[in-house]
């Protein structure tokens, strides 16, 4: 049996709660939301959850090799430049599809 798709959703904002809840809710999808864990108490969220960093971009990439991640969304807030520039290496690095949400300006 093939592994499910694994959507890894770099979280922190309402989109990216709305995003894990819609994946979560897909038959034959396995979402995890990764929040920076500056928040003590974040509200429940679907799927898998895991916090902290990564430990920049190699740490990333490592972390979807190991995860078998199949599609990277970065959803963090406009301000979060570090770990978006480090999502998009990792996901060059690995040939993991990417997408970033942002804000029209």
């Amino acid at each position: 049996m093939p592994d499910l798709p694994h959507v890894l959703v770099l979280g922190g904002t309402t989109e990216a709660r709305r995003l894990a809840a819609a994946l979560a809710a897909r038959p034959g999808v396995r979402v995890t939301t990764s929040l920076a864990g500056r928040v003590s108490r974040p509200a429940a969220l679907d799927g898998d959850v895991r916090v902290g960093g990564f430990g920049g971009p190699d740490g990333l990439a490592d972390w979807l090799r190991e995860h078998r991640v199949t599609a990277l969304v970065d959803a963090t807030h406009p301000f979060a430049a570090t770990i978006s520039a480090h999502a998009a290496r990792a996901a060059n690095a690995t040939g993991v599809p990417a997408l970033a949400l942002r804000r029209p300006g």
